[in-house]
């Protein structure tokens, strides 16, 4: 009982010395707070100018679930200056591609075949056109080897078509041997059964083989299906507000730490005080 005692008139102390002390802790407060707004809008404002950030959230092309480029590479691709000079040529800008390359942020989204990239620049309508630029010229690029993907799969679809219908053919003309030798009277029936397990054996391979190739068509067409080229999903949106310098931010900070030094002050006051006396 003591001990609680104790520690609710400690506490007591505590909150007296913050009422009794307030003047000094609110001061100290509007000073941080006027301060950093001061600073915010005044001093800040002109160097740097305020940022602005555009992005765009694309998927890259895959087959049956598989990526037709290699996604690290492409994010230092979309870096490269070859591309950056081609973007920046495309927005009749003059600018190097190092300057621009030092406003890009590109990352691939967690386990999946999507890349995000943004710019950010002085101006909100800059920033995007060099995003929309970045990635047209990346997709450009690369679109190609997609479609030649794609091309193969179908080249190699119908050469499997042309050859099942080469061993349906092949299976019906056995069929038809076989129904002549069956009735062939001028055979023997010894020959007329050697020759018909002759074709039987033949008939269970080109089955065999004209079953292969059928599994085979049925995989390449679902892999068409299962095909899905560059698109984008995040269009770029020309930003309203700039994301530096954040004044709102500073403000807030400004004032949390205000009202820490305060309370600091307020006690350290009051010890003082109390060491004098």
């Amino acid at each position: 009982m003591p001990e609680i005692q104790e520690e609710e008139i400690d506490l007591r102390e505590y909150i007296n010395v913050l009422i009794k002390r307030k003047g000094v802790i609110i001061l100290i407060f509007l000073i941080a707070v006027i301060t950093a707004t001061l600073v915010s809008y005044f001093a800040i404002s002109p160097s740097p100018p305020p940022t602005h950030k555009s992005s765009i959230v694309f998927g890259v092309a895959q087959i049956d679930g598989r990526v037709v480029i290699n996604l690290t590479e492409s994010l230092e691709i979309m870096k490269s200056s070859v591309l950056l000079d081609e973007a920046i040529n495309r927005t009749g800008l003059e600018m190097s591609a190092g300057q621009l390359k030092s406003q890009i942020e590109v990352k691939n989204l967690k386990d999946t075949n999507f890349i995000e990239i943004s710019v950010v620049d002085g101006s909100s309508e800059k920033a995007k056109k060099f995003v929309e630029n970045i990635t047209e010229v990346f997709i450009n690029q690369n679109q190609g080897k997609y479609q030649e993907k794609v091309k193969i799969i179908e080249g190699r679809l119908i050469t499997l078509e042309e050859q099942i219908t080469e061993f349906e053919k092949n299976i019906q003309e056995i069929e038809k041997v076989k129904k002549k030798i069956t009735t062939n009277e001028e055979l023997s029936v010894g020959e007329r059964q050697f020759q018909i397990s002759l074709l039987l054996s033949l008939s269970v391979t080109e089955r065999s083989l004209y079953s292969n190739l059928n599994n085979q068509v049925n995989s390449l067409k679902a892999s068409l299906k299962n095909c899905e080229d560059f698109k984008i999903i995040g269009y770029a949106q020309m930003p309203i507000a700039s994301i530096k310098p954040n004044r709102k931010l500073n403000i807030l900070i400004a004032g949390v730490l205000g009202l820490f030094v305060g309370v600091f002050v307020a006690f350290f006051l009051e010890f003082w005080q109390k060491g004098k006396i």
